[in-house]
């Protein structure tokens, strides 16, 4: 009978303990249910800005679900913002211009073209969020 090899460390993304005490403090007395991660991924993004790696593998973990799945939702909506370990997080203002063919009749390219906010806005291209 073969010996199993026992890894040294852990499989995976750890998880930073700084990263699943703040998570576990933004969704306080809420429950960890799988139909809640989008409005938990809110909790997290809409307090720090962004969604960081560390964030989403505390998320994942705190709510027994893969990082994969988590990560998977996180990155589909387009109102997210995910930063990857390294990346600089993005400015705490973000102006979103629709630019679906609607709103592009109606001057967004025009706009986004001469919209200068400063620094420490950022001005995106984004399908379209509503009137």
């Amino acid at each position: 009978m073969a010996k199993r090899k026992v890894r040294s460390t852990l499989k995976g993304r750890q998880v930073h303990p700084q990263a699943l005490e703040e998570v576990r403090a933004l969704l306080g007395e809420e429950p960890r249910r799988r139909d809640l991660l989008i409005e938990h991924l809110h909790r997290v993004n809409d307090r720090y800005g962004h969604l960081s790696a560390a964030h989403l593998a505390a998320l994942a973990q705190e709510m027994r679900m893969a990082l994969t799945e988590v990560y998977e939702v996180a990155t589909f909506y387009h109102h997210f913002d995910v930063v990857k370990e390294g990346e600089t997080p993005p400015p705490a203002l973000t102006v979103r211009v629709c630019d679906s063919i609607a709103c592009e009749l109606a001057g967004s390219k025009e706009l986004l073209k001469n919209l200068s906010l400063g620094n420490g806005v950022r001005v995106l291209h984004a399908p379209c969020v509503g009137r």
